[in-house]
């Protein structure tokens, strides 16, 4: 038993308690809209049926295409979701430091495409979408430079500072005691744990601990020269005894938690489930309710004449009844509406669209319209979802781009940063031109469009009026609104060569054929 241990233990055990509530409402939502997450309290049973209490599946289909829509608006695989830049727009037309941040963010997003991401990033907006609040662990990986993990909130408790940031998380989870030795080495355990190496089936809980090494406790008894580097400390400790199996640390925070929406005073974020559990719950009654009704009148119930059977009623199909009277058996008609049961369902169904974007990710059926107006309701839409997202480039880009560029400035895997780039703070920014983010930029780039159209018939009485327009600058500033990447662009030196050239060229046409002019005159005149 450790002193360490026992500390992280008791803090665990607090953060615990404090988190009851939260727990019996994230079950309610598992149980109508991610029923694959029913472990909340840690009884599930593999491989068991996760879909039997449900009556209608429009909850699921709600999560799914939510978190299919931030996958493809956020993290497109196949487009590049973010650049880098110095924060200094001089600085950033450096020819050098605009390689240098190219070729960086182009390696950035061949690592994240080559690793784990695009799945383990599913999954934390289902979570996203349901709980909440997710959780990525992002580590270093020997083949593909980083690993991504997404684990379950439910097993994640969480901690914030001053400052509303999350900078501490217990994470707990079960192994047995052969994974366990394989993975902190036989030496590390317990007289209990090495008896049960050889056998597989029972699961001893254990903890990892991350939080800032800058807490008093942290720097009076867990300091460790050769971890003085890190930032946050790193615990392994089984929870039975509480046996420090590793202590290591972490020069950055190594994950993000991002969450949905969160009151000022709570840790754990709001989602657009929990929004629509009263409608999920009421929809789940009304289908049970319909579907009993149209049984009966598909299968109604049958009246019999007491003392009017031979035998028991056979009501399989081609059954023979042996009746005293001719109206022995009769169905009982009930006059259920099921017409009026769906369309009730239906507005039901609507709210819970609407509580989940629905009808901002779907282009409604309508009249023939052309490419330009479909695209301008396509941005109208996402533009509104814009406030709701905001969050996620925060808690959920940020932290994931700059653990991702630390790791591979640590490997070597970045280009070597120009020497003007470091004589500054080092300190680089992130620009978000994901498809939502290029959204919410567009307004700009209409506006400097929209501008010049107005001035079109100013500019065709008096064209010297483009001389207050800086051509290049406008056309780059729009292509970069638009997310065009820089590697297509030619350097300025290139361009004022070629203008040079042409100009040059230009010249020369011009007094060639002004020599031409004058043979033809002093032909004419000799003539």
């Amino acid at each position: 038993m450790s002193e360490k241990g026992k500390w992280i233990i008791k803090q665990f055990d607090t953060l615990k308690s404090n988190r009851v509530n939260w727990e019996s409402h994230w079950d309610e939502i598992q149980k109508y809209f991610i029923p694959q997450k029913d472990d909340i309290y840690g009884i599930r049973t593999v491989g068991e049926e996760k879909h039997n209490r449900l009556y209608d599946s429009t909850t699921i289909h709600a999560v799914e295409l939510l978190a299919s829509a931030l996958h493809s608006m956020l993290t497109n695989p196949s487009l590049k979701f973010f650049g880098l830049s110095t924060g200094d727009p001089i600085l950033d037309r450096n020819e050098s430091v605009r390689d240098f941040l190219q070729k960086s963010t182009d390696k950035i997003h061949e690592v994240l495409n080559n690793s784990n991401f695009q799945t383990q990033i599913h999954e934390v907006y289902m979570d996203l979408i349901s709980f909440g609040t997710s959780f990525i662990l992002i580590e270093d990986d020997d083949e593909r430079v980083v690993r991504f993990h997404a684990k379950p909130i439910y097993d994640i408790w969480v901690r914030e500072n001053n400052l509303g940031q999350i900078d501490s998380f217990y994470h707990r989870f079960k192994w047995t005691a052969r994974k366990i030795a394989k993975e902190f080495g036989e030496e590390n355990l317990s007289s209990k744990l090495k008896a049960c190496i050889d056998k597989d089936g029972e699961k001893f809980e254990i903890i990892h601990a991350v939080f800032p090494r800058n807490e008093k406790f942290t720097d009076m008894r867990f300091g460790k020269k050769s971890l003085k580097r890190s930032a946050f400390a790193s615990f392994h400790v089984l929870m039975d005894d509480c046996t420090v199996l590793r202590e290591s640390g972490y020069r950055e925070f190594p994950s993000a938690v991002p969450r949905w929406t969160k009151l000022s005073d709570e840790i754990y974020g709001r989602s657009p489930a929990m929004k629509s559990l009263p409608d999920a719950r009421m929809l789940q009654q009304m289908m049970k309710t319909t579907i009993r009704g149209a049984q009966k009148i598909v299968d109604p119930p049958l009246q019999v004449i007491d003392d009017g059977m031979y035998r028991p009623v056979r009501t399989k199909p081609g059954a023979l009844n042996y009746v005293r009277n001719e109206k022995a058996i009769s169905p009982i008609i009930t006059g259920s509406r099921i017409d009026l049961g769906e369309q009730m369902m239906e507005s039901v169904r609507n709210r819970i669209r609407s509580a989940f974007f629905i009808d901002q990710l779907q282009l409604n059926e309508g009249p023939q319209m052309t490419a330009t107006e479909v695209r301008q309701r396509t941005e109208e839409k996402l533009r509104l979802l814009g406030p709701v997202l905001g969050r996620q480039h925060n808690e959920l880009l940020r932290p994931l781009i700059d653990r991702v560029f630390a790791i591979m400035l640590r490997k070597g895997e970045l280009p070597t940063p120009p020497d003007v780039l470091r004589q500054t703070d080092g300190q680089l920014d992130v620009n978000y031109i994901s498809a939502i983010a290029r959204v919410q930029k567009s307004s700009e780039s209409q506006n400097i469009i929209r501008s010049i159209g107005d001035i079109a018939p100013l500019i065709e009485s008096d064209p010297s009026i483009l001389d207050n327009v800086n051509g290049d600058k406008a056309f780059r500033y729009v292509a970069d609104l638009h997310g065009v990447p820089q590697s297509i662009f030619r350097k300025e030196d290139e361009v004022d060569e070629i203008r040079e050239a042409r100009s040059q060229a230009q010249q020369q046409e011009a007094q060639a054929e002004q020599q031409l002019q004058q043979a033809q005159t002093m032909k004419q005149l000799a003539g």
